[in-house]
């Protein structure tokens, strides 16, 4: 019987120190970060669809909040998108085509014009106008869309330009094309002139290109060669409409008569045209967008336009946005040929050559999709400043490699092709410049509600292991038991991921640089908040564990000793719940830490308080040596009030960990997310439900502890906040390690960035200054 009892005390034993192993390993290894960080950036693309982008690729949303350089296109993304044809120059004058333009140009003029700007476009290109000639929409290409209203225009509102498509179809056998190419910058159309009596070539494209091919010009007497004098005079034509941020076209014909039909209809065709005239096409730069770039720019992000405008076009639209400032010269624009024969051998980047341009670069013009490309990999590939994370912006097909290759790719979700937004991390579904920029925004809200989080759950493991191996290596069993850090770790894993992964953003999150893509998650002030709080919750629960409680040797109450029973007097009017053993060693030197069983004959078997003979008070129950490890002790207010106090404390430091920088005013915002208070709400109720209510306290090893006891509680885990204010004034330089690895800024910082390039105050993390972009 003695044996068989044996071995049921040690498999017991065996027992529960197997299932406080699991607990430990369960509340030591943060097995649920990674479906927390997954909650966080669900939460976050659930947020970001409501806001006009659609994330495609889950680790974008994290990697917004890193985003250094934004290069992004200009025309419907920085612009309306909704061209219009504002100057003409046709027959040696200007017109504002605002105003009666038809009636200030010759007929035939009018309809060459008319003409080359119809039969040389898309079928796909088409335009609604109300009875008073209002754009109501616009379909396909928007630069097309608007050469078609200035058609209208000139051909008059009940001929329109649909009369000129019905005389010229798509299905004409005579009708042959020359497409439009990032490289021609042009596109010409071969069709049979009205009547049969011979053959015209429309052409169209950037002012510049069409006009080397041209030997004439179109006036009201007729062509007219075109004298250097005339060609200089069209090159400032062109420049002043460059200077008012003006998209300057060029529309130009060549023909042929009847009987000198050309055999192919190839580039080759385009040379000695004859120039019809000049469009001044304005793109409205979106209102919303210069405010967008200053936010940008305050949060240490920089905008980098990349378009196939004219230089002096791109540099006006540049400053009207705000991306060129009154101080930046002419290094910062460069065209996309001067670009390539700089950078690129071949198919490779001279990083070297490279690395002397991207610095001050801020728009690149009559750029190819390829430019963008090289202009992407070379800014990641840069070794000499802090390594940067590049979104860019793309509608064409020919984006994709560029979509692809960033950090994180944007796609228009109006104009962009599908092949573009198969390509992307995200598709903005306004392509509005502002949406990028608030997705940055929430994605620097995503990233650090999953600092907020890891800072929370690391401080509760390690507290919670400390505790729990501490405690049973001198107790021999842990002061919290298998389902209280089971509780506990539901704490961490699952209320508090989603009381802080609710958190949103704030207008400080655009006011700080962002953070390197290599720099280590765990910074100097969260490594701070770490250890400190930490340390107290440990110094608290150590107090509480081994300095509370009297010692008795045996009672019929769990919670206090019986009336002039007390050996060794704790603090606290409650009973130690230590596992007797321990209390053991504290008893007068007279008695044997293991002393045999009570009898009345053998005065060291009892205890006499007070010197009374007649009381004989047993020092251990019967079974005390051989249970005294291993068994399920009786719940006591004891241990009920240490993990009350653990739990508490945890809950008030969810609080603190709201905050990542080092603020002291964690409880700004606090009453702007109601997710957080609810769940604040129902842990702490859920924990007065599992102490008071009877039978589920005894499933979790508690007792039900009276008001004055809840009290105490709650002003001791109350501690953490004010002890938040003091650790906040800690110096980061005793809880800084080594960030070589993570970079830093490049040598020779630019002066004229002044406080542009100092980092934020107070979080103590490397962060990326203006130099290195």
């Amino acid at each position: 019987a003695d044996a068989r009892r044996l071995w049921a005390a040690w498999a017991r034993g065996a027992l529960y120190y197997f299932k406080t192993a699991v607990v430990l390993a369960v509340a030591a290894i943060p097995e649920g970060l990674p479906a927390v960080v997954t909650t966080c950036l669900a939460l976050g693309t659930q947020r970001l669809a409501r806001r006009k982008a659609l994330v495609r690729h889950l680790p974008a949303v994290e990697t917004l909040g890193c985003t250094s350089v934004i290069c992004s296109d200009k025309t419907g993304t920085l612009t309306t998108g909704r061209m219009t044809v504002v100057r003409v120059f046709v027959g040696g004058q200007e017109l504002d085509t605002s105003t009666e333009v038809s009636a200030s140009l010759d007929r035939d003029l009018k309809q060459t014009l008319a003409e080359g700007t119809v039969i040389n476009s898309s079928f796909k290109s088409d335009v609604e106008l109300d009875s008073f000639g209002k754009v109501v929409k616009y379909s396909g290409n928007d630069t097309e869309c608007a050469m078609l209203v200035l058609a209208s225009k000139l051909l008059g509102l009940s001929v329109g330009y649909k009369g000129l498509r019905t005389e010229y179809p798509a299905n004409d056998p005579d009708r042959c094309g020359i497409s439009f190419s990032s490289d021609r910058k042009r596109m010409s159309t071969f069709v049979r002139r009205r009547g049969g009596d011979g053959f015209r070539l429309h052409c169209k494209g950037a002012a510049e290109m069409v006009l080397k091919l041209c030997d004439k010009v179109m006036t009201a007497d007729g062509p007219e060669p075109l004298s250097p004098a005339a060609l200089n005079a069209l090159n400032d034509r062109i420049g002043a409409f460059a200077d008012q941020g003006l998209r300057t076209l060029a529309v130009a014909i060549r023909d042929w008569d009847v009987f000198n039909r050309p055999e192919a209809v190839d580039e080759s065709l385009e040379t000695g045209l004859t120039l019809v005239g000049l469009l001044g096409l304005e793109d409205p730069v979106r209102p919303e967008v210069p405010d967008a770039i200053r936010v940008c720019t305050a949060a240490g992000i920089v905008v980098r336009m990349v378009t196939g405008d004219n230089p002096r076009t791109a540099q006006a639209i540049a400053r009207k946005c705000g991306i060129l400032g009154d101080g930046d010269g002419p290094e910062c624009v460069m065209t996309g040929d001067v670009f390539r024969e700089r950078v690129t051998d071949g198919d490779e980047i001279l990083q070297d050559e490279f690395d002397k341009i991207w610095p001050r670069l801020r728009v690149l013009a009559r750029s190819s999709p390829l430019d963008k490309l090289t202009l992407v990999t070379g800014i990641q590939a840069s070794k000499i400043s802090t390594p940067q994370t590049v979104a860019v912006t793309g509608d064409g097909t020919n984006d994709a490699p560029a979509l692809h290759r960033a950090d994180v790719g944007f796609a228009m979700g109006i104009a962009g092709t599908q092949v573009a937004q198969n390509a992307a991390d995200i598709i903005v579904m306004d392509d509005n410049f502002a949406s990028i920029v608030n997705a940055v925004k929430w994605g620097r809200c995503v990233y650090d509600n999953i600092c907020k989080f890891l800072q929370f759950q690391l401080t509760v493991n390690l507290t919670a292991c400390f505790v729990a191996v501490i405690g049973a290596s001198i107790l021999a069993q842990s002061p919290l038991n298998v389902i209280q850090l089971l509780w506990v770790n539901m704490i961490m894993d699952s209320f508090a991921s989603l009381a802080l992964a609710t958190e949103d953003p704030n207008a400080d999150l655009l006011r700080r640089r962002p953070y390197p893509r290599d720099q280590p998650v765990l910074s100097p002030a969260m490594t701070r908040f770490l250890l400190c709080h930490a340390a107290w919750q440990m110094l608290i629960l150590f107090v509480f564990i081994f300095l509370f409680g009297d010692i008795c040797p045996d009672s019929d109450l769990t919670s206090l000793c019986s009336p002039g029973t007390v050996i060794v007097e704790g603090w606290g009017d409650i009973r130690s719940g230590r596992p007797p053993a321990f209390d053991s060693q504290f008893l007068p030197k007279t008695l044997e830490d293991c002393p045999p069983v009570f009898d009345p004959r053998n005065n060291r078997t009892y205890y006499s308080p007070g010197g009374n003979k007649s009381l004989k008070i047993p020092l251990r129950p019967a079974d005390f040596c051989s249970e005294a490890h291993h068994s399920e002790e009786m719940p006591t207010q004891h241990y009920t009030m240490v993990f009350t106090i653990f739990v508490l404390l945890q809950l008030f430091n969810q609080i603190n960990a709201r905050k990542i920088h080092g603020e002291f005013k964690v409880w700004t915002g606090i009453l702007d997310n109601k997710y957080f208070l609810w769940i604040l709400g129902m842990e702490a109720l859920l924990q007065v439900f599992m102490v008071q209510f009877p039978g589920l306290n005894t499933a979790m090893g508690c007792t039900g502890l009276t008001m004055t006891q809840w009290v105490f509680c709650f002003f001791v885990g109350a501690t953490s906040l004010p002890l938040n204010l003091v650790v906040s004034q800690l110096p980061l330089s005793w809880f800084t390690y080594n960030l070589a690895r993570a970079g830093g800024p490049a040598g020779g910082d630019a002066a004229s960035d002044g406080d542009r390039g100092k980092k934020r105050e107070g979080d103590g993390i490397k962060l990326l200054s203006m130099v290195d972009q």
